[in-house]
Order: C-alpha cells, then sequence, then structure tokens
C-alpha cells in the first residue's frame, strides 16, 4: 500500500476526515487516548481501538467514540453517515453550587459527513501533500438530548519524509439554540446564589489538532494525535465553562496500526 493511503488510513480511524483510500485496505489499531474532562474535573485515561476497511471505493472506519461511513466511491469526495456516542452530563460532574441544574442523557447521535480534498499544487501552491476539507452534521435519537450541531473543518497532509508524515486540522463546532442552552445554560436555583443564563445559537468552540505517523514497516505504523479545544462566545461565557476554568481542553492520542491489503 502506498504511504498516501496508509496516511489516510490513518485519518479516518483517529476522526479526521480525509479522502478515499488507494486500494481495497484495512487496518486495525489500537491505542491510548487521555483527555481533560469538563467542568475541572481532571484527565481521563481510556483505550483507543480503532479500524478502517475500504473495499472498491467503499469505506467503513472508527470516528472517535463512533463510527463513519464513505458511501461515494469517489477519490475526490466522501459522503456517508456518521454515529457516535455522547455521554452526556450527570448532575454530580458539576460544582457544589451547580448540582441542581439538570442532568444530561447519554445520547446516539446520528447525522451526515463530508469530506474533499485537493493536492496543493493544484492551487497553485508548492508544497507536497494534500489540503482537505470536511463537515459534520449531527443530531440525536430520541430520548438522548435531542439538538443539532454542525461541525467543519479544514486541514492538510504533508509528507516529511518516505516515513514521517504530518497532519493537521483546524476545526469548529456551531450548535443550535436548544444545544447551546441545553449544554452551557443555567438554571436560576435561589438558595445556591446562582442567576439564569441562556445562550443563544453560534459558534461553540474552535479546536487545532495535529499528527504525526510514522510508518516503522510496511505494515506498522506509529501515530501521535495532540488535540487543543477552545470554547468560544456564548458557550466560554457560560459560568459552568467560568467558574471551572475549563475553557481550554487538550486530547492526546498514543497508538500503533497494522495496515493490510486484500
Amino acid at each position: 500500500m502506498r504511504m498516501a493511503a496508509k496516511v489516510l488510513v490513518v485519518l479516518g480511524c483517529f476522526g479526521v476526515s480525509g479522502l478515499s483510500l488507494a486500494d481495497n485496505a484495512f487496518s486495525l489499531g489500537l491505542g491510548v487516548a487521555a483527555s481533560e474532562q469538563p467542568y475541572g474535573q481532571g484527565w481521563r485515561a481510556l483505550p483507543a481501538p480503532s479500524f478502517s476497511v475500504e473495499y472498491e471505493g467503499y469505506r467503513l472506519a472508527t470516528r472517535g467514540p463512533g463510527l463513519a461511513a464513505d458511501l461515494v466511491p469517489s477519490r475526490a469526495l466522501s459522503l456517508g453517515p456518521l454515529v457516535r456516542y455522547s455521554g452526556g452530563r450527570e448532575s454530580d460532574e458539576l460544582p457544589a453550587k451547580y448540582q441542581q441544574q439538570s442532568d444530561i442523557p447519554a445520547s446516539a447521535e446520528i447525522g451526515v459527513t463530508i469530506g474533499s480534498g485537493i493536492p496543493w499544487r493544484v492551487i497553485g501552491v508548492p508544497l507536497p501533500g494534500v489540503l482537505t476539507a470536511s463537515a459534520d452534521l449531527v443530531t440525536t435519537l430520541p430520548g438522548g438530548h435531542e439538538t443539532a450541531i454542525v461541525a467543519p473543518s479544514v486541514g492538510w497532509v504533508s509528507p516529511v519524509t518516505e516515513q514521517l508524515t504530518l497532519i493537521g486540522s483546524l476545526g469548529s463546532q456551531w450548535g443550535t439554540e436548544a444545544h447551546m442552552e441545553t449544554f452551557f445554560g443555567v438554571e436560576a436555583t435561589p438558595d445556591t446564589g446562582v442567576g439564569a443564563y441562556q445562550p443563544g445559537a453560534g459558534l461553540k468552540n474552535l479546536s487545532l489538532s495535529l499528527i504525526a505517523s510514522y510508518q516503522h514497516t510496511e505494515r506498522w505504523s506509529t501515530i501521535w494525535l495532540t488535540s487543543v479545544n477552545q470554547y468560544q462566545g456564548d458557550a466560554a461565557d457560560s459560568p459552568l465553562v467560568r467558574d471551572t476554568g475549563a475553557l481550554n481542553r487538550v486530547f492526546l492520542v498514543w497508538g500503533v496500526s497494522y495496515n493490510g491489503l486484500f
């Protein structure tokens, strides 16, 4: 399998949208993910398994805590359904004075993801690699938080050597009024001195992600991912964010991946 194809397997496995693979291929990965928890709850480490399989231009791959499919057999466009898990929020996760706030149920989020890419040289930029763009649109099944977000991003894939490739992504999330109110709104509780806060629809966060993929052999590679997320707008102004110092969140992944053809 060519290096570009292997790197795009990595993109799919670790939640960064990319182009279709060059061959019928699969990838199996296992890693460790560590992330800062919301509301100042410290760090949590979890296993991070991943897989990706492509056959005749169709692809199914892990995307963070979920799955995404590409149902368009084209190297220029990826389009398909997306399903993922959202853990919700228990009121006892919040600081004491906010523990009368409503719980947010865990949800199965469903939606659609679309992505495309173009070599830098095609747009007149004298750089190796590919410029990518993608967007996810998700909501939830009944019984979850039942709100929607749109998550556009742009990225780039830059081979440094025959073995090392760097991948970057700039992303954002836009929440509906219902989404922002559910996750960042505050109900007044006079007995604890908490006032009401009602955010509106708009930009929820910005994120920067960097991935380094090192190809040890034809089949085996190692992946390092660092992602920094910062709340914006009404989300950043929410007392739930301000009072816990949780404006920024960091997400780290280390993993190994086996790549093959069939």
